[in-house]
């Protein structure tokens, strides 16, 4: 007989701890990093897909706290605290952002004087950045008057236009120098920045992020507050 009393005895201690371990939930991460050179596009410094059957299931604090007809009741302050609003660059909200740079328009130039401007960081390998595109369509087609919608990627200019993704409508440009990107400090793609007018950062994150995903109604509340904004003025 062991120190433990026996297999029974081991055997039971072993259940103990995986039902702590179940009730306790389990978290994991996922490190980002720049996309090495000359390795399998696959295998990109994305965020993770939330709709990808990789990701890990639900946790037990994403689910419901009690079931239906609980005794129990259901107003009570969560023990494990909010989490704040994960971004893969260094935040510049509400801070001036650095210079618009571009190294070379593969469309025409926009007028963005006096408008919105959305850009989004993006790479034609990038598995998530395909996901977005028809979003970042749909901002373009209902905002375009009031918001510029810029795609700016790190790659040649022949691999963009190779793309065979889906079929962008919104402005596209190439900084193969990264120099905008590098001054945000993006670590992880696809990542948004919306401008105002005066060049100041209203929004900014992973446009799929859950629970802060980047839609038309937050979209419209921005351009909606700076509206009331100039009439106040």
């Amino acid at each position: 007989m062991g120190i433990f009393g026996g297999r029974q005895s081991a055997t039971r201690i072993l259940s103990v701890v995986s039902v702590i371990i179940a009730l306790a939930g389990c978290t994991c991460s996922r490190q980002l990093c720049e996309k090495p050179s000359g390795t399998d596009p696959k295998a990109s410094s994305e965020p993770a897909d939330p709709q990808s059957p990789s990701v890990s299931p639900a946790r037990a604090y994403d689910m419901p706290r009690f079931a239906i007809n609980s005794p129990f009741d259901t107003k009570y302050e969560s023990p494990i605290p909010a989490k704040e609003k994960q971004l893969w660059a260094k935040s510049c909200l509400w801070e001036k952002a650095p210079d618009f740079v571009v190294e070379k328009w593969l469309t025409g130039e926009p007028d963005v004087k006096g408008r919105y401007v959305l850009i989004e960081f993006w790479a034609t390998w990038c598995r998530q950045c395909r996901l977005t595109i028809p979003k970042l369509n749909q901002l373009h087609r209902k905002f375009g008057q009031e918001l510029v919608v810029v795609g700016i990627s790190d790659e040649k200019e022949q691999t963009v236009r190779s793309f065979d993704g889906p079929a962008i409508e919104y402005f596209i440009a190439i900084d193969t120098q990264a120099v905008m990107k590098d001054k945000i400090g993006v670590f992880g793609i696809p990542h948004v920045i919306i401008l105002e007018p005066g060049g100041y950062v209203v929004c900014e994150g992973f446009p799929l992020l859950k629970g802060y995903e980047l839609t038309e109604e937050v979209v419209g509340r921005i351009l909606e507050a700076g509206r009331k904004a100039r009439t106040a003025d």
